[in-house]
């Protein structure tokens, strides 16, 4: 059985993916700091197969070890960890934005991932590790440097990780615009391009995560 290790799976794309990996026949170690109740209510029926395991990805000494990626996974035939959650905001001009908002943007879109990343490699040689990016890394929207800079740092992380060994399998994905929490914080900030958001939602263009996730299932994980 493959090993599915996942972050933030409680509401959007991460819960649509969480659904689908659960759905193929794969075991699932979900990361993060809330769950939905279905979700709670597999790990208890089908332990073995869903881990919930609690974790805050702004604390990096809350997140899984080499020991316990080892533990999680022994016996798997393969495993795929799933870099899912990030955090849009801050979302500003620099130079008015909370210093505490900047660092935890950081820890959760940059640290966390190449923490993670370093303890699944020290456990696992062989692995295949999927980094959700944006395209708002090769196009500038104001207010979003925080965003946008901590996502082309995973790139290059990623780029490097790719390189190191061939048994690291890498797979970069901008998954677009869809209808998540994500996208409704976007909305209520304050920059120059918000109209285009506030227009899609309006005119229902943004796709629904489960959608998304299944093209990113068939082309990536499957």
């Amino acid at each position: 059985m493959r090993s599915v290790i996942i972050t933030g799976v409680s509401r959007g794309l991460g819960a649509a993916l969480f659904d689908l990996v659960y759905e193929h026949g794969d075991r699932i170690l979900a990361i993060g700091r809330t769950f939905t109740e279905a979700q709670q209510a597999l790990a208890a029926d089908e332990p073995r197969r869903v881990t919930l395991r609690k974790a805050d990805l702004t604390d990096l000494s809350s997140l899984p070890d080499k020991a316990e990626f080892a533990r999680e996974t022994k016996g798997s035939a393969a495993v795929v960890l799933v870099h899912n959650a990030a955090v849009v905001e801050p979302i500003g001009a620099v130079g008015a934005l909370p210093a505490d908002q900047i660092a935890a943007a950081v820890t959760v879109n940059l640290t966390a991932p190449m923490v993670l990343t370093n303890a699944l490699v020290a456990a696992r040689k062989r692995a295949t590790i999927l980094f959700v990016s944006t395209g708002a890394v090769r196009h500038e929207i104001d207010g979003w440097s925080i965003y946008r800079a901590t996502k082309a740092g995973g790139e290059l992380f990623f780029d490097a990780v790719a390189a190191q060994d061939p048994r690291l399998v890498v797979h970069k994905v901008n998954p677009g615009v869809m209808d998540t929490g994500m996208q409704a914080a976007i909305r209520k900030a304050s920059f120059a391009d918000r109209a285009r958001f506030v227009a899609m939602r309006e005119h229902g263009e943004l796709p629904d995560p489960t959608d998304v996730a299944r093209k990113i299932m068939e082309q990536f994980l499957v």
